[in-house]
């Protein structure tokens, strides 16, 4: 068995073209034509060493040749975001970039594509990576302008992500992905009961936002030995009955399912194969109680392929 690793806004708009920023090489290493883009005008590393960059090809043309690319950048302290466009003649120009009112913070920077709203065009995760966290910026480009589809906060005139380590996942099996992500991260000591939990994201009409919290989420594998897929959560000091367990079996389109799974919560079996098995999509089961610390879990037989998503869910209204 294998575990799944656990995985968004106002909308900003910012839409020009920069023809004095050409790339020559339209055959070159495509890292070495981002690098070339790199941000000075806006970044400020002080060696070779602080400037990174990091990309996803966000379309290709009809020959299978980059077409849009999205690029981030850092000088090890701060952040910028550029859409790169290929011309006719194949050269690329800076199309759009983040306004500066972004607050985009990190040492590095990393770029996850999905089809959060399943319309065909892939958008775009991109995390700006701290010492002990990362915070995510839900990104889309409409062919035109970069469009910010993060739940964020203003302060200042400054617009700062509420992500921390985003991850997207489909909890439903219709309509748009979600985001799962937590808004805090807390250093706790034994006995101590986390004040903060998981917040699920939906997309609305402007953008993420937020449906609900919940207490965990975790994947489980069918490839991934059982003996190492024991997992930890705290109880939430405002959490509520009922509690429950939901599971998400395999893929919207009915693949990727395993073929029997026993959970166990805190030593004790809450759902059999008899509940989770191939015909089952979704299977919950409320839960009688919680301690401080919780450990969860997982043993899954099918292909190597199959995964569950595993919630737990509370009663309270956050």
């Amino acid at each position: 068995m294998k575990r799944i690793a656990a995985l968004f806004l106002p909308v900003c708009v910012l839409a020009f073209i920069v023809t004095n920023l050409i790339a020559q090489a339209p055959d070159a290493d495509l890292q070495r034509v981002v690098d070339r883009f790199y941000p000075l005008e806006r970044l400020h590393p002080t060696n070779a060493e602080e400037r990174y960059a990091c990309y996803q090809v966000l379309e290709t043309t009809p020959a299978q040749e980059p077409a849009v690319v999205l690029a981030a950048y850092t000088d090890r302290s701060a952040g910028a975001v550029r859409v790169l466009r290929r011309t006719a003649d194949g050269t690329f120009i800076v199309a759009a970039e983040n306004p500066g009112s972004w607050v985009l913070s990190g040492a590095n920077c990393q770029i996850r594509l999905h089809d959060l709203d399943l319309d065909g065009r892939q958008e775009a995760i991109v995390y700006f990576l701290g010492v002990r966290a990362s915070s995510g910026w839900v990104l889309a480009w409409d062919g035109t302008k970069l469009v910010s589809l993060t739940p964020s906060r203003l302060e200042g005139g400054r617009e700062s992500s509420l992500l921390l380590d985003p991850t997207a996942y489909d909890l439903a099996h219709s309509g748009a992905l979600r985001v799962v992500a937590p808004k805090a991260l807390e250093q706790l000591g034994p006995g101590q009961q986390a004040r903060n939990p998981a917040f699920v994201y939906r997309l609305g009409p402007s953008g993420y936002e937020m449906e609900k919290g919940i207490l965990a989420i975790m994947g489980f594998r069918a490839d991934v030995d059982p003996r190492g897929n024991e997992r930890a959560f705290r109880f939430v000091q405002d959490s509520t009955p009922p509690w429950t367990l939901r599971v998400i079996n395999g893929d919207r389109s009915g693949r990727h399912r395993v073929t029997g799974a026993t959970i166990t919560l805190n030593e004790e079996i809450v759902m059999g194969p008899q509940e989770l098995n191939e015909r089952t999509e979704f299977a919950t089961k409320v839960l009688a109680s919680l301690t401080t610390v919780n450990h969860l879990t997982a043993t899954v037989s099918g292909p190597d392929d199959g995964f569950i998503i595993v919630l737990v869910e509370d009663g309270t209204k956050r």
